[in-house]
């Protein structure tokens, strides 16, 4: 599961703020796949993973539209956390929970 600090923020903050945290973690994602790059070359070591964090930033994305566009959120901050967190694909597990932490942390939510 997601980060309970992360879900918890989420849950408690206003839709533009939930907006942010997540464009945060969207970023954050983006450096989490770069570990799926070949070294100084144009390849990719590891597609499962290229693909896995792509279906994460889709749903993070729709999130985001949804809030900006819609004024709600397209799901509860529990359902989301349970899509972002990968569940059942543990190869994600130490690149996401340091992509939550990184993102708290620079939307201020931890130190």
């Amino acid at each position: 599961m997601a980060s309970q600090a992360f879900v918890d923020a989420l849950a408690n903050s206003s839709n533009g703020e939930q907006a942010l945290l997540l464009s945060l973690l969207g970023h954050e994602l983006t450096i989490v796949a770069r570990t799926a790059y070949e070294f100084q070359g144009p390849g990719v070591t590891d597609p499962r993973l290229l693909r896995d964090l792509n279906e994460i930033q889709h749903r993070l994305h729709g999130q985001i539209f949804s809030l900006l566009r819609n004024g709600a959120p397209a799901f509860p901050p529990d359902a989301l956390a349970w899509w972002l967190s990968a569940e059942g694909k543990p190869h994600l597990k130490n690149g996401l929970a340091h992509a939550f932490q990184r993102a708290l942390h620079r939307y201020g939510a931890v130190p």
